[in-house]
């Protein structure tokens, strides 16, 4: 798990990094989609700063999920949103199969 947590730590900015690491020990599936993930999104945002944090329900604690972000430039909405379509339709629909419960990816803006 260290090796493999170092490796997420390398490609993503990891806030609140426990909840994150007891989660991914929990959910073991999800990190060679996490993995696979970097891969795929550099495809089309190659160097956009990617982000994961773990997401609690505000009304459900045992709610959670991660949520992997794309920070794309605000000036360029339409193209980030055209990216993201693609990255869905080449790669995430089908690799989210099974995980997409526990895992989303979205556009986020600075």
């Amino acid at each position: 798990m260290l090796a493999q947590s170092k490796t997420i730590n390398d490609f993503y900015i990891v806030e609140n990094t426990v909840d994150v690491n007891r989660f991914l020990q929990n959910n073991s599936n999800l990190i060679d989609v996490i993995l696979e993930a970097h891969l795929q999104i550099r495809k089309y945002f190659p160097t956009e700063k990617l982000r994961l944090k773990l997401f609690t329900d505000p009304e459900s604690s045992q709610w959670e999920k991660l949520v992997l972000s794309v920070f794309a430039n605000p000036e360029s909405v339409d193209e980030a949103l055209n990216k993201l379509e693609e990255f869905d339709e080449n790669w995430w629909i089908d690799a989210s199969s099974g995980v997409a419960v526990n895992l989303c990816i979205h556009l986020d803006f600075e």
